[in-house]
């Protein structure tokens, strides 16, 4: 047996589409079962779900968990299931790749003494390495708005004990939990990639500005209030939020694909933590920017790219 066991935990609201792929991924893999287990926490009534999960009750280290825990915290009661001695949450949506098991089994046994807060972004920060902060301050200025996934969060079992204390923001309790570890004494962003995602259609089916642009930054600003963020750290995941924003609102309002979010008041909603003109420079930014340069881009690859293609063949 193996000394220490890694939880593996996908969280569903009975999306059998999604998580039986998943974990077919993980078991096709050939990762020794010893040091891992599968926890399948689902909160949706769905005999269409409890009938596909039957498939992996053969493995002797996989578990699926009826529960009924509201929205997402379903992500941390996932967390309270699992039997591990260090856990990663990740989508159930995700591919895990070969050999990212064994490497986050490494990366718990490697850190259980010290036991940092640690987030796996799975290459989102495009640095393809492990990075150390002495600060939550350089951790969260390093990882800005990514910090409000939930896929990729590490934690430790002994430190679920703290979780009856917190108090959860219902939209982003994995937030919420991250947050609670801002007092430790050692950080870890492991950017190297893990897994892939499958189609995320009819994903999300919230209300994407409100959600960040408010209740994300509620939570990031209350520990810069605390002082364990910096002026400049808040400054900068705002900007790098407001980036995000302006893709999505191309995407929206150009190309009329909202991508199954809920849009309500974005000019009421930016209002909250950015100056009142930030709502026009995204609309000014997006058209005169992002859409020639989008359009550009199309352009190349339908057109341009397969021209080119003919004259190299011949």
């Amino acid at each position: 047996m193996s000394k220490y066991l890694l939880s593996i935990c996908i969280p569903t609201n009975g999306v059998s589409r999604w998580v039986v792929p998943n974990v077919r991924q993980i078991y096709s893999l050939g990762t020794d079962n010893d040091i891992f287990e599968v926890v399948v926490a689902d909160n949706a009534p769905n005999e269409e779900m409890d009938a596909a999960m039957a498939e992996f009750l053969k493995y002797p280290n996989f578990r699926y968990v009826k529960t009924k825990a509201e929205g997402f915290y379903n992500i941390i009661e996932n967390f309270l299931q699992a039997k591990g001695d260090f856990m990663i949450k990740i989508n159930h949506r995700c591919l895990m790749q070969k050999g990212s098991i064994e490497r986050i089994y490494q990366l718990g046994c490697e850190y259980i003494d010290r036991k940092p807060l640690i987030y796996l972004s799975n290459g989102l920060l495009k640095e393809n390495r492990r990075m150390e902060f002495d600060s939550f301050d350089g951790y969260l200025r390093k990882l800005t708005y990514w910090s409000s996934l939930s896929e990729g969060l590490f934690f430790w079992k002994e430190d679920l004990h703290d979780v009856p204390n917190i108090k959860f923001a219902p939209m982003s309790p994995n937030v919420s939990l991250m947050f609670n570890s801002k007092t430790k004494n050692l950080f870890v962003i492991d950017d190297i990639k893990f897994g892939d995602a499958q189609d995320s259609t009819g994903k999300y089916g919230y209300d994407v500005f409100y959600t960040f642009a408010v209740l994300y930054l509620d939570l990031v600003n209350q520990v810069r209030i605390e002082g364990y963020l910096s002026r400049d750290g808040f400054i900068k995941i705002k900007k790098d939020l407001a980036k995000w924003f302006r893709e999505i609102y191309l995407n929206m309002d150009v190309f009329g694909n909202n991508g199954n979010y809920v849009i309500k008041d974005i000019k009421q909603d930016l209002s909250v933590y950015y100056t009142k003109d930030e709502y026009y420079r995204m609309v000014l930014i997006t058209r005169c920017y992002l859409l020639p340069k989008s359009l550009l881009r199309s352009i190349i690859k339908r057109i341009l790219r397969p021209v080119l293609s003919i004259f190299i063949q011949k």
